[in-house]
């Protein structure tokens, strides 16, 4: 029983706790980040506070509702930061930032992953606060870079916030001081990137871009009809979410029935299934590329770097739908996936220790993890999909993140424990 009031055993009465609201949002915040929205029910967050469904939902309507304000709250408290540091200058609101999203680690994935699944009004004023904050950050880089013109400027600002974002997608556990220390550095160093002439752009995929399949007529060859169908869910569930999507939607995307889909795919998680295995696919084949090319342990990190941002332009769909949606698949299947997604980010820290011997495990996760959320990040952000550059901009950004000279604090505080 969890009213305005509860009686004790002896008639003594005991209120409630006046943040509880807050409480409340705490444990969702954690149990949404821990557990994704829709592994997370209300009686989950419940058990966390201690009160029953009952008293929670006295507080919130619904999961949805609890979902979009502990998004709010969340933001609104990162924007409050920045606004007070601003009045200090542009190095304090960039170092607010990192140390705001420390704090909070795990709720930044949540604006990025979850804001599809919010009521219409919650998605706007969440983007709109997402915009608000890249506004802070527009006018602390100006500031450092008076030489950049307002959309270079704006990517910068979405850059930085990958990296401020990127503690959230990764479990190293440093002192705080020591992590936004080393976050700082990493920002500095995108901050300073070189954007390339006019003219001076590399080519960003071979052969062009990748076609928009939706309005080609359905093939003939069963080969090929099933990459449609594989090409079209992985659109699909990048852009509305594995739990948004019907058999019907994909059917109609590539112009067969829903139940055709079964002549190719024994059911819509077997679709998932394959999406995550042709992503694997594609690192292991780039991955083996860029080692076989290499001369060095720093030409092999260079060229891992490249074809990493070419396969994230040409396939955003497969990288936003193995990041977002993998936690549908059977328990046994995510679990396969997640260790292989870890051993290849073991592989870009090993090749960073052999070129830097002095950085710790540690130190190169942290800055192998920016880089990653960067590249992921911009290649489903609609702001900057539209760069003529962004190929030759995103590894100029990356290679930056990956040799930036971050690890001297991590690896001095690691040494003393």
């Amino acid at each position: 029983m969890d009213g305005d009031v509860r009686r004790g055993e002896v008639g003594s009465v005991r209120r409630r706790p006046a943040d509880r609201r807050e409480s409340i949002l705490r444990a969702a915040t954690a149990a949404f980040a821990r557990n994704g929205y829709h592994a997370t029910s209300m009686a989950d967050v419940a058990a966390e506070v201690g009160i029953s469904s009952a008293a929670l939902y006295r507080h919130f309507r619904g999961k949805q509702e609890l979902l979009g304000q502990s998004l709010l709250s969340g933001l609104e408290s990162v924007l409050s930061r920045l606004a007070m540091a601003q009045v200090t200058g542009s190095d304090a609101v960039l170092s607010a930032l990192t140390t705001a999203c420390l704090e909070l680690r795990g709720l930044p994935r949540l604006w990025q992953l979850e804001v599809r699944n919010l009521a219409a009004a919650d998605r706007i004023a969440v983007l709109a606060r997402v915009v608000r904050l890249n506004g802070f950050l527009r006018t602390a880089i100006r500031d450092r870079r008076p030489d950049l013109g307002a959309d270079d400027i704006e990517f910068l600002g979405w850059c930085v916030l990958s990296v401020a974002v990127s503690p959230s997608y990764h479990r190293v556990q440093l002192p705080e001081t020591t992590f936004v220390r080393v976050l700082d550095t990493i920002v500095g160093a995108v901050v300073g990137a070189e954007f390339p002439a006019v003219g001076d752009q590399v080519t960003a995929i071979p052969g062009g871009p990748r076609r928009d399949r939706r309005t080609v007529a359905d093939p003939v060859d069963p080969t090929l009809r099933t990459e449609r169908m594989i090409s079209a869910a992985a659109r699909l569930f990048n852009t509305y979410g594995y739990g948004a999507v019907g058999i019907e939607d994909i059917g109609a995307a590539v112009g067969v029935s829903g139940p055709a889909l079964y002549h190719h795919f024994a059911s819509k998680v077997d679709l998932l299934n394959e999406i995550v295995d042709r992503n694997e696919q594609w690192i292991r084949l780039y991955t083996s590329r860029a080692m076989a090319e290499a001369d060095t342990p720093s030409d092999a990190l260079r060229g891992l770097l490249r074809y990493f941002v070419r396969f994230a332009i040409r396939e955003p769909d497969l990288l936003g739908t193995t990041l977002s949606e993998v936690g549908h698949l059977p328990r046994e299947q995510a679990s396969r996936y997640r260790r292989a997604h870890r051993g290849g980010i073991a592989e870009w820290v090993r090749m960073l220790q052999v070129v830097r011997p002095d950085m710790s495990a540690d130190a190169a996760r942290v800055q192998i993890q920016a880089m990653t959320c960067i590249v992921i990040d911009a290649v489903r952000n609609p702001r900057l999909t539209g760069r003529n550059d962004l190929a030759t901009v995103l590894v100029e950004v990356g290679d930056r993140v990956v040799f930036a000279d971050a690890s001297s604090g991590i690896d001095q505080q690691l040494s003393r424990r």
